[in-house]
């Protein structure tokens, strides 16, 4: 039997300026053999059902009063607390597995503009400029080679709003070898090669 691993719809919600906001993660697709695309939602509302309206697309008014709303400049108050906390809920993901942030706001392009000036201490999100979209693919990739020799463990950083371009790429994981005659402890990667290489007899 195949053990597969099922990925959860997952939520936050928070309050900014007296405004409910709340964050949507969905698994959306396999974008890769067992790696998922999560799409990311965002609204500010009045209240839980109104948002969870917006999101799921209800035909009615509570959702339409969202479509072409921003709040003013709580929007973009908003939008920080929002995208940090992106920021800590990504790492329920799956190592490998993908998120994408759109612009569906009542502003795409505030919203966007916005997104974009927190993610330059985040370069390592992947920004669609023509579909105003961002990106970010949780360590260590689908195509990291690492995978071949390894098996991954996926943790959550000491600085869970720290970007994860290289210095800290190995920060994000565990690994422990596949072949089960190997006895290593699970180890940050960099630890594991090193105690690996330690015990190769001399030539």
């Amino acid at each position: 039997m195949t053990y597969r691993i099922r990925r959860k719809f997952i939520s936050s919600t928070f309050t900014v300026e007296g405004h409910l906001c709340k964050i949507f993660l969905e698994p959306i697709r396999e974008y890769a053999p067992g790696h998922y695309l999560w799409n990311t939602g965002f609204a500010i509302g009045k209240s839980r059902r109104q948002l969870n309206d917006w999101y799921w697309r209800r035909k009615n008014k509570r959702r339409r009063s969202l479509d072409n709303h921003f709040n003013g400049r709580v929007g973009i108050k908003a939008i920080r607390r929002g995208f940090e906390e992106v920021l800590r809920l990504r790492w329920v993901l799956q190592p490998g597995d993908a998120l994408v942030i759109d612009s569906t706001s009542g502003d795409p392009d505030k919203q966007f503009r916005a997104f974009s000036r927190w993610c330059r201490y985040h370069p390592e999100w992947c920004v669609d400029t023509i579909k105003q979209e961002f990106y970010w693919y949780r360590p260590p990739y689908a195509d990291d080679p690492i995978r071949n020799e390894f098996e991954i463990i996926g943790i959550t950083p000491d600085d869970p709003l720290a970007n994860t371009m290289p210095d800290r790429y190995y920060d994000c994981f565990l690994v422990r070898p596949k072949d089960s005659s190997i006895h290593l402890p699970s180890q940050r990667i960099t630890d594991l090669l090193a105690l690996a290489q330690s015990m190769q007899p001399d030539a």
